[in-house]
């Protein structure tokens, strides 16, 4: 069959008006039910029943799951709920504005207080921070090299 581009716009109009459906008739997997029952699940292991239980209540109310499968649902559910809540910033009403003062001039900028020295006796920072400009010792070895041990002549 031959498809034209009349006929898929015509379908996109078809597919368009096509009313949304009933948000309580949606279907929902294993993953969704998990997710959608997940507070109520919470709430029973916050009342002392452990994470075997609730999947053993699970599965005599008809919801066929097995309990890693429960865990790593929940875990999940936790998960989204997490990112969706640090995603969203809180609103803050904006600062007004100073007007700057034609009377007063404008303040240099301020440089940061210099950074005091390590002492010498610390061994770590001595280690942390080689220096460019000293040569590594004789014998030393960098890069690939550095980690591969000669104990043989060849491998």
């Amino acid at each position: 069959m031959n498809y034209t581009l009349e006929t898929a716009n015509r379908l996109a109009e078809e597919l368009r008006a096509i009313p949304a459906k009933e948000p309580s008739q949606r279907r929902l997997d294993k993953q969704g039910m998990v997710k959608h029952l997940a507070q109520e699940i919470v709430a029973l292991q916050q009342r002392g029943y452990t994470i075997e239980e609730v999947a053993e209540s699970l599965r005599g109310r008809g919801l066929e799951i097995t309990t890693p499968t429960l865990k790593n649902y929940l875990q999940r559910a936790k998960t989204t709920s997490r990112k969706r809540s640090k995603g969203r910033r809180p609103t803050v009403p904006p600062r007004p504005k100073a007007e700057p003062s034609k009377t007063t001039a404008p303040s240099p900028p301020t440089r940061p207080p210099p950074a005091k020295a390590a002492p010498e006796s610390s061994p770590r920072v001595a280690e942390a921070a080689p220096r460019a400009d000293v040569p590594p010792e004789p014998g030393l070895r960098s890069g690939k090299g550095a980690f591969l041990i000669k104990d043989k002549e060849s491998y």
